[in-house]
């Protein structure tokens, strides 16, 4: 059968490149950029000024964000009234949190190297330049930590194992044994500072379960008193003593009890 002439005119019109229907243009990528930059390579914008103290690595903040790809735009993370630790995120977010107060919205352009970097993670791949967008909602700051008194760091007395202690205070109560289990507040600290690097309260601590330097300690100490031990610094295998900072311990004794028994 032969096609008419009509319907060799509607081929012809259709297949014609002039009629064909146009391929969708390729939508650009949003232009993600930071107008300030910082000496670390961080760049901001500030969408809204805040007000009030701004947040330091220790603070814990309270925000809404976006994560973005600086490439393309494409979002790959968000949250609501997100609460979490400064300095427990990427160096460039907490950098850029750092420069915000509460009510303030900032746009953060973090290169990958204050970001994830060659790793990249998840649906962040590797070198990849990432654009947050922050709203700083609130945050709170610890209290500083403790700082032992120079007078409180030194140990004046050394037992023959090579533990320093000093006491501060004296008790008068019971001084546990190895079938006791101590009750105590102890901060240990930077032996030259004196700055506070852990502190805890109302440990309990059953005496057969802790390190013999530990129990050496807390046999020489009545409840109610209050001591500062100097540590001996570990020795490597060649006997050379440790190069690592000195760490020593206030221990302040509350309560002895009965250990639990241990099935």
């Amino acid at each position: 059968m032969h096609k008419t002439l009509s319907a060799l005119l509607v081929t012809a019109l259709l297949s014609s490149p002039a009629l064909a229907a146009p391929k969708p243009a390729k939508a650009k990528p949003p232009v993600l950029s930071c107008k300030t930059a910082t000496p670390e390579g961080l760049s901001y914008t500030v969408l809204k000024a805040g007000k009030g103290e701004r947040p330091s690595a220790d603070a814990k903040v309270k925000v809404n964000y976006k994560g973005m790809l600086t490439a393309d735009g494409s979002e790959f993370d968000s949250g609501k009234a997100v609460e979490f630790k400064v300095g427990g995120v990427i160096p460039g977010f907490a950098q850029g949190l750092q420069l915000m107060q509460p009510g303030g919205s900032y746009r953060l352009c973090i290169p990958s190297k204050l970001g994830y970097g060659e790793a990249g993670t998840g649906p962040i791949p590797a070198n990849a330049d990432l654009v947050f967008e922050v709203d700083l909602l609130s945050f709170t700051t610890p209290p500083p930590k403790p700082v032992i008194p120079v007078v409180e760091r030194a140990c004046a007395n050394v037992t023959e194992s090579g533990l320093g202690y000093l006491a501060i205070k004296q008790g008068t109560g019971k001084t546990p044994t190895e079938a006791d289990m101590a009750l105590v507040d102890f901060t240990t600290f930077d032996g030259k500072t004196g700055a506070s690097l852990e502190k805890r309260e109302w440990e309990k601590i059953p005496l057969s379960q802790a390190t013999a330097v530990f129990v050496e300690a807390l046999k020489m100490m009545p409840v109610g008193s209050s001591y500062t031990f100097c540590l001996p610094k570990p020795k490597a295998e060649d006997g050379a003593v440790s190069g690592e900072p000195e760490i020593n311990i206030r221990v302040d004794l509350l309560d002895v009890r009965p250990a639990p028994a241990v099935d």
